[in-house]
């Protein structure tokens, strides 16, 4: 089967970029299921704003500047990320062939506005979510029909799914160490307010934050979170790294005591909370979006409080008890966190998950245009 993938960011990025440096989550996505498509024997064409064109990992990586009818039309499936692009693909581009949007988005996002037009809808012949949460939200806002629409979830790198977890902290007798590792918009600001606390209440407790707009390629002296960066190195006992390649985030995260994650965005999967719990680490968050969905009952959360202070001093109480009750009991901490990694492994791997998107999309192009989807699968 020949698939085009289609995601028409400004990011430059190919299969090959997020074992070499950060990227965002669509972007590790789209190589992630590229490169495991591609080894079950698929023709995979990934369209990015890269400047580096070619084939890595057997896909053929292009700019998005290449994408012309011929090449929509010689695949047998069109999988497009975050874009609601479907009556351009098919009025400019003149596309025949099934289209499938992948959204990562939250609703709310100005790429995804046309679903509100019947038209952009029915352009689509299916609809990929990344959870349940996000898929109720589509529905509730864009009307988007359930019945050609399915979870498709995301997984945790290579790097995340073989790394082997170091002895937890409250073995080895060290203090404990906390990462951050989503965007600095995402609640960065409201753990700078609360780890003094934490600190003050677990002397010795470490902040590491590797967060940064430079997945986006914003350069640092054009990053307008510049400041919470400052902030984080001016802190006693926090560091600030800024973001790195998988391989070497896997290293840091199974050091790692805990994901230190108060979300103030409606996630919509969380890549960053399942690699911190396929690495071992305990996630601190909230209930925003489809965290609850995500983390399935490990680790800790609270309510996404709006106010900022309100929700720092909610999450600063939350870490110190988390991390005082694994302290105390240590087997029961120990017993989750095998536990957590065991389920995230066991779920959450792209090989999994290729395996999904082929019966998918096989299913798609063997019954379209003559046939409809209908609860969950096509007939």
């Amino acid at each position: 089967m020949r698939v085009v993938f289609i995601h028409r960011t400004i990011n430059d990025y190919t299969v090959e970029t997020p074992h070499i440096r950060g990227i965002g989550g669509t972007e590790s996505a789209n190589a992630y299921i590229c490169a495991e498509l591609a080894k079950l024997g698929h023709s995979i064409l990934l369209l990015t704003n890269t400047s580096t064109p070619g084939r890595y990992r057997d896909v053929e990586c292009l700019n998005k500047a290449a994408l012309t009818t011929e090449l929509l039309n010689s695949a047998d499936a069109v999988v497009v990320s975050n874009e609601a692009c479907g009556r351009e693909l098919k009025d400019v581009f003149s596309a025949t062939r099934p289209l499938i949007m992948w959204a990562h988005h939250a609703d709310d996002q100005p790429s995804i506005e046309a679903l509100e037009f019947t038209r952009e809808r029915k352009a689509w012949a299916a609809f990929a979510f990344v959870s349940e949460w996000q898929l109720g939200e589509y529905c509730q806002t864009f009307w988007v029909p359930r019945e050609r629409s399915r979870v498709m979830r995301n997984a945790v790198s290579p790097a995340f799914a073989s790394i082997a977890p170091a002895t937890p902290w409250y073995r080895s007798g060290e203090h404990p160490v906390l990462v951050y590792t989503s965007a600095p918009f995402r609640g960065l600001d409201v753990l700078l307010d609360a780890f003094p606390s934490i600190r003050a209440a677990h002397p010795g407790t470490r902040l590491r934050v590797f967060s940064g707009m430079a997945t986006l390629q914003v350069a640092l002296d054009k990053d307008p979170y510049a400041e919470l960066y400052r902030r984080c190195r001016e802190m006693d006992g926090a560091e600030y790294i800024g973001p790195i390649a998988q391989p070497l985030l896997a290293q840091e995260l199974a050091n790692a005591a805990a994901l230190a994650y108060p979300s103030t965005y409606p996630e919509t999967s969380c890549i960053a909370a399942l690699e911190a719990m396929s690495a071992g680490a305990t996630v601190l968050t909230t209930r925003s979006g489809a965290m609850a969905e995500t983390t399935a009952g490990f680790g800790s959360m609270i309510e996404p409080y709006e106010d900022a202070a309100v929700l720092s001093r909610a999450f600063a109480q939350m870490t110190i008890k988390a991390l005082a009750e694994m302290r105390s009991n240590p087997d029961k901490a120990e017993d989750q966190r095998n536990r957590q990694i065991a389920y995230v492994r066991e779920n959450y791997s792209w090989s999994k998950r290729a395996l999904e998107w082929q019966s998918f999309l096989t299913e798609i192009v063997r019954t379209l245009p003559n046939a409809q989807f209908f609860g969950g699968s096509f007939t």
